[in-house]
This record gives C-alpha cells, structure tokens and sequence, in this order.
C-alpha cells in the first residue's frame, strides 16, 4: 500500500527532506521509457517462472506490447535487477568406445599382389573459406591411391564413405585395411563395416606415425606438389 494513503503528504516530505511542491512535481512527470520496459522484464520473467531467456523476453515485448528493445539492454535491466533465467542442463551424449585393434602391418609394406594391403589416413587441406578434409587409400602393392573422399567434416562418415566407395571397386575380403587410432577408424560403426566386408583391421600403435609411413609420405608429397604449387589458393569444396 502507497504510504501516502497512510501518512499526511505534509509528514512524508518533512521525513525525506523535501518541499510538498516537489513532491507532486515528481508524481506529474512521465514514466520513462525504460522503466516501462523493466518493469514489462520483470512480469515476464516471473510469469514464466524464472525460465524466460532474453531472446524470448525481447520476443515478447515486441509482439505483445509493441516495444522493440535491444538485447543489451535486456541483458543489462536483467543484471541490475539480479535476474537469472533457469537454464535447462543438456543431456551429454556418452562418448563412445574406441575400438582398438593389433598392428598386423607392422611396418610391413610389401605386398605379393594388388588389394593384399592398403593403408589409409585423413589430411586437411586449407581453402579461402574454411578447412576441408581428404581421406585416402593407398594400395601398398605399388603405393598408389585407389580410392579418396573430400569431405568438409573429420568425422565418422569421411572414412565409412571411402571404404564403401573401394568396397565397390574391389571385392576386399581377406584384404588387410590399415590406419592409425583416430576416432574415425576406432568407432563401432566403421569397425562393423570391416568385418561385414571381411577385411582384416590393422592400427598403428599410438602416437606413432611411422607405423602409417606410406600414407604420411603419400600426403607430403601431394601438399608440396599439388596444393602449394597452385597459383589460386582453393575456394572450397566445390573449387
């Protein structure tokens, strides 16, 4: 309740220290704008029952009251005011478990005859616009590639992809297929594409790139003759 319904207007301005005149000149000025807006802030937030962000809040103001407010500002009222919306906790996906399989290559590169041996990697590749990725096979028998996907993404799919594509050119069971331990070759998902094809899985030991050799030196040579001696540098996928 107002404590001038209560009290002689006369007493309050004595308490407060100022003249009856400023007083009523203080009650006859137009409310702010931006208290109008924090006062709108605030209903909204406790109606939503302390859960309304300042996207919807800045929503809500424009298409129910007509106030177009900037989000600073939204942020700003909400922070003088100590308002903290409740924020939902998302659900963390469980990692998934690397599949770690024995280095049968064992730095063995020869092969006696074509699809005996591959071996396998991911490289980046700069463009002007962002970073995209090249996963190739190598045939070990004379060390050339068979097969590559170009993809805008090290993921999973860059390496599913490219054993689908060689699974398609050549029949593979019994072939030895090797890679390091990156998540690309270590998820369920590519170690189960393997064994459907019936290829015998083989992976570097751990942080060792010489284990990989002929596709790490494949991927040098590449860089420094392809990609570095270009005049334009790359735009993207499509270029």
């Amino acid at each position: 309740m107002s404590l001038e319904l209560e009290y002689p207007v006369q007493l309050l301005c004595e308490i407060a220290g100022i003249s009856r005149s400023s007083y009523y000149r203080y009650k006859k000025r137009p409310v702010k704008k931006d208290t109008v807006i924090e006062a709108r802030i605030v209903e909204i937030y406790k109606k939503s029952n302390r859960r309304t962000g300042y996207r919807t809040i800045r929503y809500i103001l424009r298409k129910e009251y007509g106030l177009v407010v900037n989000h600073k500002k939204i942020q700003k009222i909400k922070r003088e005011n100590n308002i903290q919306s409740i924020v939902r906790k998302k659900r963390k996906k469980p990692e998934e478990k690397s599949i770690i399989k024995e280095n049968i290559l064992n730095r063995d590169f020869s092969a006696s005859r074509p699809g005996e041996k591959y071996a396998t990697d991911i490289t980046y590749i700069p463009t002007s616009r962002k970073m995209v990725y090249l996963c190739t096979v190598i045939d070990l028998y004379n060390n050339e590639p068979v097969v590559w996907n170009i993809s805008d993404t090290a993921d999973k799919d860059i390496s599913l992809n490219t054993i689908r594509s060689l699974s398609r050119k050549v029949d593979l069971r019994d072939s030895i297929i090797h890679s390091d331990q990156g998540v690309e070759y270590t998820n369920k998902s590519y170690v189960e594409l393997l064994e459907k094809l019936r290829v015998k899985q083989s992976m570097s030991r751990k942080g060792n790139c010489w284990d990989n050799a002929k596709v790490e030196s494949f991927f040098s040579q590449y860089k420094c003759e392809a990609i570095k001696l270009m005049k334009n540098k790359i735009k993207d996928l499509a270029m």
